[in-house]
């Protein structure tokens, strides 16, 4: 009968196996091909075990043991931003996004769920650990009397193993040791791209210019800047969601035409997938690539010209409508906003749709009462985030009269009707179709607002963001999203997006050409690319 030093030994080792085994996305594991890797490292720990002297055993096991329950986090980690962001984990910089995640993953299962869920993550993170170092410690122990010479070839050719597989890339040895060197890299290679970001924005901004000579075509009219949540390029072109959006957009291109409007699209590459809309923002803004979070918190902390700053240079009052924001938020200050309106200053008083604040409509009607409808001696740029297409993407608001909206309680019995999340999300099929009702909604209102307030003749910029995460997109789309200038017939910046090649119209052509998202500050500020 096996002992339980034995049991303990191979419970260990077993765990330890399966943690190296263990692919690093989530499509990967029911395939019984991604399983199949020569496990070299545990052997590597075991030769270790045994070799060093006895005292130091016990501690070298239980090192052993954080050394792979880490690398367990860490693949638990790719998982979640390969599934969410398409990229691995960023160990430097991407700590700082729990908070984020903690509150829509809280708003969509639930807080009671949620913390349930973390709870019985650290507990199985706790009960690998403890299996891991009494399972090492019995491993030492047991094979104290093996043959050194034949522990130490092996130890030297599993090592030599790890190296070629991990440093070479093989797909058929070490996984997770060719992922640790990866990280490295990815590590290294994000640091050399920042340098070389710092080192340009020491050079001279061509388009600091002075307050006369820019947006000369979009004098004294109000200028919105829509980002629009999740709306990526596959919303247009998967199949499963192109016939009702680019339907809706039809609908606003007609509606356009009898309030004398026009509009132009185009594709624009978004630095980020999934989420981080803040990269997005400051990537539109500053006319930087901010791919990472990494550039980002740099960023921020320079006095990088945004296109914020130059419209305010050039006579407009500038507002953000952050209604996603429900604290204080200090990279305001970076962008330069003459006012800043988030959750808690934007007047509404209705039920939140779980974790979006408010009905992107309630948005738009209360800067537009607050800020657009106030001024006639100064023109505003507003920056907007429209946020009710972001996930959960449940429940979904309807479009009401936009007079009637009575502080945002006409949406009281919407926010709680429907399923909750909890229950949507056992279904993919749900989860796609309640994104697209929230892009339709989203379209929907920004087609009813233009035409409902266009007599004060606004120049309106849609964007989406970044595509959504890719249970709604699948793993091979693209990283484009689409742009629309609407605009009163005759307008100048019109004229430029037809010089840049854009389609005339809400759907943009199939083989346009897509530019940077870093681009478009240029764009505006010059009417022409980089």
């Amino acid at each position: 009968m096996p002992s339980l030093r034995s049991i303990s030994a191979l419970a260990g080792l077993l765990v330890a196996v399966l943690i190296v085994l263990l692919p690093g996305q989530f499509e990967a594991l029911t395939s019984p091909w991604a399983w199949w890797r020569p496990p070299f490292e545990p052997g590597v720990a075991l030769a270790l075990l045994v070799l060093v002297p006895a005292r130091g055993r016990r501690m070298l096991a239980w090192g052993l043991a954080l050394l792979f329950t880490l690398m367990l986090v860490m693949k638990l980690a790719d998982m979640a931003a390969l599934g969410a962001y398409w990229r691995t984990f960023d160990p430097v910089s991407d700590w700082r996004l729990l908070g984020p995640g903690w509150n829509v993953l809280s708003n969509t299962v639930g807080v009671g769920w949620a913390r349930a869920g973390l709870l019985l993550l650290l507990v199985l993170l706790i009960l690998v650990l403890v299996v891991l170092g009494r399972g090492f410690e019995a491993a030492a122990r047991g094979g104290a009397g093996w043959p050194r010479r034949a522990l130490a070839a092996s130890l030297g050719c599993s090592a030599l193993v790890l190296v070629i597989g991990g440093l070479g890339g093989n797909g058929w040895a070490a996984t997770t040791t060719a992922s640790i060197v990866a990280h490295v890299r990815e590590s290294r290679s994000n640091l050399e791209g920042l340098a070389e970001l710092k080192a340009r924005v020491a050079q001279a901004d061509p388009d600091d210019q002075p307050g006369a000579r820019l947006f000369t075509g979009l004098r004294g009219r109000d200028v919105l800047l829509l980002f629009v949540e999740s709306y990526g390029r596959s919303a247009l072109d998967d199949p499963r969601y192109q016939a009702r959006v680019r339907g809706r957009l039809e609908v606003i291109e007609h509606s356009l035409g009898r309030v004398n409007y026009e509009a132009r699209s185009g594709w624009l590459e978004s630095p980020t997938v999934g989420g981080q809309s803040w990269l997005a923002h400051s990537t539109l803004l500053s006319g930087l690539w901010i791919n990472s979070q990494r550039r980002y918190n740099w960023l921020t902390g320079t006095s990088r010209l945004t296109l914020t700053q130059l419209f305010g240079r050039a006579g407009w009052r500038t507002v953000a409508a952050m209604p996603a924001n429900t604290r204080a938020w200090p990279e305001a200050d970076f962008y330069g906003y003459d006012m800043v309106y988030d959750a808690r200053s934007l007047g509404y008083e209705g039920r939140p749709f779980n974790w979006v604040t408010m009905p992107d409509q309630f948005t738009l009607a209360s800067v537009y009462q607050r800020e657009l409808a106030a001024r006639d001696d100064v023109p505003v740029m507003l920056e907007a985030a429209l946020i009710s297409s972001h996930a959960p993407w449940t429940p979904i608001p309807t479009l009401r009269n936009w007079d009637q909206l009575d502080r945002g309680r006409v949406f009281n019995d919407e926010a709680v009707a429907g399923d909750p999340p909890a229950v949507v999300w056992q279904d993919p099929e749900r989860v796609r179709a309640q994104y697209l009702e929230s892009i339709d909604y989203t379209l929907q209102v920004i087609g009813s607002f233009v035409t409902a307030y266009q007599q004060t003749d606004p120049v309106v910029i849609v964007l989406g963001d970044h595509q959504p995460a890719s249970i709604i997109t699948g793993d091979r789309a693209t990283r484009q999203v689409p742009m629309h200038i609407l605009a009163p017939r005759g307008n100048a910046l019109l004229d430029e997006a037809t010089e840049w090649g854009w389609t005339s119209g809400m759907i943009p052509a199939a083989g346009q050409r897509p530019v940077g998202m870093d681009q478009f500050r240029h764009m505006l500020v010059t009417g022409r690319e980089r």
